[in-house]
């Protein structure tokens, strides 16, 4: 008589078809519209998005709270930009304070992994990962809202969502997240029966503007847009005034002045200037000089934002330093 197989001496503690739920991203777990997703037509759901993502952005900033400017170039440095922009301090930033005063109440920038969707356990994102999840979810949003422009009782909301996602990509050096949505803002959602208010009005332009004529290297089309702007509704700023006189001239210590006082977001903007500058300026003084103070030469070519070795690699700098000083070519023997 066969005998029966021997017991499992240890039991499962819960029935096999019953699986452990997968922890999911919020954010990523969310798709796009154009791919048949169709939860972001739903108008609550928006809402509730967007919240999600201002979260994650909050707990973003007091991850690295102890070095935001190089968090926020992560992002760029990853998708093979100039890696001069791990050198920009930005002081300036104030990324918490992006929603505007319409927004619903600030969230708390201790905000747990729980509250966020975040793993409790496990190594922390790295700062392109997280910013690379806000802004593809921003994306995603935009792109419902855009589905559902239609159907919105007004684009309030709408242009709540632009005005964050401008400035969160403006300060990750990501022109492909902030430029289509500033001149759907400035052109689409900014109407008369629905205006932005005069502050954001004001400071969209002044972002196209800059970014016009500085990263597109478009003056002709940045001096238009700024004519139109003052026609259309009285637009006026002296920093858009100054920058744009500045880069005309090649005036850099006027350049530097202003860079120095605006803040984070115009700083990240002006950032793609700043090669061209610091060639510029190197250019002169090669020209000009046959030895230079070297604090003299990083504060006119880069403002102070990068060393001499920095500057040395950047831009293949020959030039031999003795000391304080540099010399960048000896003067000509007179013929006796």
């Amino acid at each position: 008589m066969a005998q029966a197989p021997p017991t499992l001496g240890r039991k499962s503690s819960a029935p096999w078809d019953r699986l452990r739920p997968v922890k999911q991203d919020p954010l990523e777990s969310m798709g796009f519209v154009s791919k048949g997703d169709n939860r972001l037509l739903d108008l609550k759901t928006q809402e509730a998005f967007y919240n999600k993502i201002v979260a994650r952005y909050m707990q973003f900033c007091s991850r690295h709270s102890k070095n935001l400017d190089n968090a926020f170039a992560s992002l760029s440095l990853e998708e093979g930009q100039p890696s001069s922009t791990a050198t920009v301090k930005n002081p300036a930033i104030r990324p918490v304070a992006l929603p505007s005063a319409r927004d619903p109440p600030p969230l708390s920038p201790d905000l747990t992994a729980s509250t966020t969707g975040q793993a409790i356990n496990g190594p922390a994102p790295s700062p392109s990962s997280e910013l690379s999840t806000i802004l593809l979810a921003l994306r995603k949003l935009r792109e419902g809202l855009l589905a559902t422009s239609a159907s919105a009782l007004n684009p309030v909301f709408s242009q709540r969502v632009h005005v964050f996602n401008i400035r969160a990509a403006i300060l990750a050096f990501h022109p492909e997240g902030y430029h289509p949505s500033l001149l759907h803002l400035l052109f689409k959602l900014h109407t008369n029966e629905h205006p932005l208010p005069r502050s954001e009005l004001i400071e969209m332009t002044t972002y196209l503007i800059l970014d016009t004529a500085i990263r597109q290297n478009d003056l002709t089309e940045a001096f238009s847009l700024r004519y139109k702007s003052r026609i259309r509704y009285a637009f006026k700023s002296r920093i858009v005034d100054n920058i744009l006189k500045s880069i005309v001239t090649n005036d850099w210590v006027a350049f530097w002045r202003v860079r120095q006082k605006v803040d984070g977001y115009l700083r990240a903007i002006l950032h793609w200037h700043l090669e061209s500058q610091r060639r510029t300026v190197l250019k002169a003084i090669g020209r000009a000089y046959y030895s230079c103070d070297v604090k003299w030469i990083i504060q006119s070519s880069t403002g102070s934002e990068m060393s001499w070795e920095e500057l040395v690699k950047a831009e293949d700098v020959g030039w031999m330093r003795h000391g304080e000083k540099v010399m960048i070519r000896k003067p000509k023997d007179k013929a006796g």
